[in-house]
């Protein structure tokens, strides 16, 4: 029997190493290999040349994916005269501004945005959020979450105590969340309770006086376990047309280490973290303060939503979970 050959699939991407196209697309690298898809990420850089480069490696490709990006409209007619398969894989509510700007929409983002749906054969959502988005642009979308890989077997120990370390973990440019967050922190460390905050990041928050802060530099295979020498996580976001988009990948990365989170009760957060079980959901400071010092206090609580936080993650939201299920719209959409 003739054995079908190999199809290519290539994914555009502004950041071909960044963490949309990490947990998106090459986690299930080895799981589209499997059914015969190769999966190549290609840069969309400003310059014309580069974009040249790109535009050759679309017309090699069976199918194109779009990751989470808005393409001019001149750019997407010429993605989509070259090749015979397009998708759109949303994972930021591109038709507005992040919330540093606002988390405004403009007529130009949401024409970039209408067109490209229109242009693609098939759309993919980080959330019901997104994909509520798509369906008001007029297209359909399928959810397919952002996942994490989760290592098989139990979550690490918890590190010795004293003291108690509370666990961030993003960029700079996600660092303004959790500054927001200062008042229920100041008010631990009037508590007189010990603690400290450990930031995995690329550069340390302005927090307040009188707080010990540990600033690990994140990598591509240290952030695991940096994450593993916290005592529980925090994960405020403010709540906006923007961050309701955003897929949570703070909160699986530290519940995926076994890790109970405070979560602000916003978006696909709300999903992730069941409050009372793995977390607790938080809306005003007093409910971060309090999801905090329960946690701070109680080690048995800590223990038992730890473990269920993993449970959860390995059951719902990791790339073992649901790399059938993307393997087999990515086969389906190809033809």
């Amino acid at each position: 029997m003739r054995v079908p050959s190999p199809r290519l699939l290539v994914v555009l991407s502004s950041d071909p190493e960044g963490p949309v196209v990490r947990h998106r697309w090459r986690a299930f690298e080895t799981a589209l290999a499997e059914a015969g898809i190769v999966l190549e990420v290609v840069g969309w850089p400003k310059e014309i040349e580069g974009r040249r480069h790109a535009l050759h490696r679309v017309e090699t490709a069976d199918g194109v994916v779009v990751s989470s990006r808005l393409l001019a409209v001149g750019d997407t007619r010429a993605v989509r005269r070259r090749t015979p398969r397009l998708l759109f894989d949303l994972d930021d509510a591109l038709p507005y501004r992040d919330s540093a700007r606002g988390a405004t929409s403009t007529w130009n983002r949401r024409r970039r945005f209408r067109r490209l749906l229109r242009a693609a054969d098939g759309v993919f959502a980080g959330n019901a959020y997104l994909a509520e988005l798509a369906l008001a642009a007029g297209c359909e979308a399928a959810v397919f979450p952002t996942v994490v890989e989760v290592p098989r077997g139990e979550a690490a120990a918890e590190p010795p105590l004293p003291p108690p370390v509370l666990g961030w973990i993003g960029t700079r440019a996600t660092l303004p969340y959790l500054e927001t967050e200062l008042v229920p922190l100041s008010a631990i460390v009037a508590s007189g309770r010990p603690f400290r905050p450990r930031v995995v990041a690329d550069r340390a928050p302005q927090l307040p006086p009188g707080i010990a802060l540990e600033v690990v530099p994140w990598t591509l295979h240290g952030w695991r376990d940096a994450l593993s020498a916290i005592h529980l996580g925090l994960a405020p976001l403010p709540d906006d047309s923007w961050t309701r988009g955003k897929c949570g990948l703070k909160v699986l990365q530290m519940m995926s280490v076994g890790r109970p989170v405070v979560a602000s009760a916003v978006g696909v957060q709300t999903d992730q973290v069941e409050h009372g079980v793995t977390g607790f959901l938080a809306t005003t400071h007093e409910e971060f303060l309090d999801g905090m010092l329960s946690l701070l206090d109680d080690a048995a609580l800590r223990r038992r939503m730890g473990e269920a936080a993993l449970d959860a993650v390995r059951r719902s939201w990791s790339v073992e979970a649901w790399a059938p299920r993307l393997v087999a719209a990515v086969e389906g959409w190809l033809g």
